[in-house]
């Protein structure tokens, strides 16, 4: 029994990514001048590492605004 719940609380490959994508963001904020961009992404990124967790985000929670800012620091990330 304790497999089966063990293997319900894993993460896909993807919520994975995802997280990686995220601790990247929150890194990146420490460095962000700008006050409110650097809390926008650590929140961003903090939300993204919650990703399809049970009681976690989901794509609904990520605002235009969010989404935006994810696609630039993937295009600065390279």
């Amino acid at each position: 029994m304790s497999i089966t719940l063990a293997s319900h609380f894993e993460i896909t490959p993807q919520q994975r990514h995802l997280a990686d994508i995220g601790r990247g963001l929150m890194d990146a904020a420490i460095k962000e001048k700008d006050d409110a961009k650097s809390n926008q992404m650590s929140r961003v990124g903090h939300d993204m590492c919650a990703y399809g967790a049970p009681f976690g985000t989901s794509k609904k929670d990520f605002s235009e605004s969010d989404m935006a800012l994810i696609a630039e620091f993937m295009k600065t990330r390279g």
